[in-house]
């Protein structure tokens, strides 16, 4: 069989072209940026607001996996939900710190599997100490040293329930 030459195709970029018979322009309004930075502080006070309502539904989910270990199963599951909404809005809102605790006690449970021993629940109650303290003193950004030394000490109490 006879090889073909290849051909390369280059599609148009009319995107500009477009634009300017749609009319838009690219400045921007500085009153647009204006609005949307405004937006961006109520939604990191949302944010916070959210953030307390999910710390409360936290320690209600922790609370019944330890007095109904029956069912803890069922509980960790609601938990780790709680956990995966904490987690993925922390950097978001300016609270990066909040994101890596979270992403921290997520793995943490998904390397466990879901019915957690007592031992395992009291890493996931040092995590959510954690993430209450990051909430009570507005931690913002990476909490500093002290959020690193915070990260650092919670990898450490991982460590010591998994036997490494």
């Amino acid at each position: 069989m006879a090889e073909k030459d290849v051909q390369y195709i280059t599609p148009p970029n009319d995107l500009r072209k477009k634009q300017k018979m749609a009319g838009v322009n690219m400045n921007l309004d500085p009153a647009w940026v204006d609005a949307a930075e405004r937006s961006i502080i109520a939604a990191k006070f949302d944010y916070l607001e959210a953030a307390h309502e999910d710390m409360a539904r936290l320690a209600t989910a922790y609370d019944k996996a330890m007095k109904d270990s029956a069912n803890r199963v069922v509980h960790i599951q609601e938990l780790y939900g709680i956990v995966q909404s904490i987690k993925g809005q922390g950097t978001s809102f300016g609270y990066p710190l909040m994101t890596a605790v979270g992403t921290q006690l997520a793995r943490f449970i998904e390397d466990c599997g879901e019915n957690l021993t007592d031992a395992q629940m009291e890493a996931v109650k040092v995590h959510q100490e954690a993430l209450r303290l990051v909430m009570q003193q507005k931690m913002e950004g990476d909490g500093g040293p002290i959020g690193q030394k915070l990260v650092a000490g919670l990898a450490l109490v991982i460590k010591k329930i998994k036997g490494e």
